[in-house]
């Protein structure tokens, strides 16, 4: 998801993101597992993009991480910081975010989760006892491996000096990559927070519970919001991921009410789909328009939809009522097969689910500006 510069890096990883959104269908299927699958890579991007919004600010109190506040001149052609951040500081953070839970794959934990003799569902509600022995196990193993399992490459050359860089800038990234993934679990001095703010937010985008719906994907942030005011995270990093992400993730299904060309409001609504990381305003998310009068189309533009616009919002959804029943039946006869039962119960759909649209390849390239 690195581009050359810092507005294609953030395109490219809008697109990652999105992508992994729009191969789900919410919750159908054996769902659980595949966001078990998408979590590790969702949650590495989002790791990557929160740390390059901290380098912007001159408040980094970690030894290690402090080395690298010029690593943001990699955007301006730097190739010195872009190898030296890849190494040093890139690579680290995607291990930690990949790794943080590969203790669920020891044999103790496994049992925990499937039972002795895998007969048991490994995405079933735990009892708070089996819970903590699960947090438990994926710590000690997670450390174990990062400690044991991965070690350093191997230099290639025969300089001495070199070599001897070369070891010890591995053995620093290495120092860190622990220390990283040890206080993303313990919560001690705050440097985990840089994973586990991400993490926390991929649990509810991808979460595995029987009850995942996405109508409460746009209230994820309000978790990452509240646990910062209880003092839980630190205030600043979370309010520089929630301005990163916005209230809706990337590849969700927006409803709007759009405006003729006098700027008044048509009395229908349609589909967009979230494509921007950075919105000016969290509530206010980046799309691109995906149906014109009720039909789909392939060169919709992107545009910013303002929250008065927006049927998340029920005040907005209550506005369109007065466009009467038959009117609002009609246009979801036309669009139908995107719309959940529930949202077809209400009449005015709060969001549309974009899975079988993204299906076509003709709608897949969201991501471009003018198609």
């Amino acid at each position: 998801c690195e581009g050359d510069n810092w507005q294609e890096t953030q395109q490219l990883s809008a697109k990652f993101l999105g992508t992994l959104m729009l191969l789900t269908r919410g919750a159908e299927g054996n769902f659980a597992r595949i966001h078990q699958r998408f979590k590790p890579l969702y949650k590495a991007v989002l790791t990557l993009r929160l740390v390059d919004r901290l380098m912007e600010q001159d408040t980094i109190a970690h030894t290690y991480l402090s080395k690298y506040r010029d690593s943001l001149s990699r955007f301006r052609g730097n190739r010195y910081w872009r190898e030296k951040w890849r190494v040093e500081l890139g690579i680290p953070l995607i291990t930690v975010a990949l790794l943080q839970d590969i203790g669920l794959q020891s044999p103790a934990a496994l049992t925990l989760l499937k039972g002795e003799n895998n007969d048991l569902d490994e995405f079933r509600l735990l009892e708070e006892s089996q819970r903590k022995d699960l947090l438990k196990l994926n710590y000690h193993f997670t450390m174990k491996y990062v400690s044991e399992g991965l070690g350093i490459p191997a230099y290639i050359g025969n300089v001495r000096e070199e070599r001897d860089r070369f070891i010890q800038t591995h053995k620093d990234a290495s120092s860190f990559i622990q220390a990283l993934m040890k206080d993303a679990f313990l919560s001690k001095t705050g440097l985990g927070e840089i994973v586990k703010i991400p993490q926390i937010y991929t649990s509810i985008v991808f979460s595995t519970k029987t009850d995942y719906s996405r109508k409460s994907l746009p209230k994820g942030y309000l978790l990452i919001e509240q646990l910062a005011k209880k003092g839980a995270l630190n205030k600043k990093l979370a309010e520089d991921f929630i301005n990163l992400v916005g209230y809706f993730p990337q590849g969700f299904g927006i409803t709007y009410i759009p405006l003729n060309e006098n700027g008044q409001e048509k009395e229908q609504y349609e589909c967009a789909i979230v494509v921007g990381l950075n919105p000016q305003k969290p509530a206010e998310p980046i799309c691109k328009i995906v149906t014109r009068n009720q039909k789909y189309i392939t060169g919709g533009q992107q545009e910013v939809i303002v929250k008065s616009q927006n049927l998340y919002f029920p005040a907005n959804r209550k506005r369109l009522m007065r466009v009467g029943k038959e009117r609002l039946t009609e246009i979801m006869s036309q669009l139908s097969s995107n719309f959940t039962p529930d949202a077809i119960d209400d009449l005015i759909p709060s969001f549309w689910e974009p899975y079988d649209f993204f299906g076509y390849k003709k709608h897949q390239n969201l991501w471009s500006k003018n198609n």
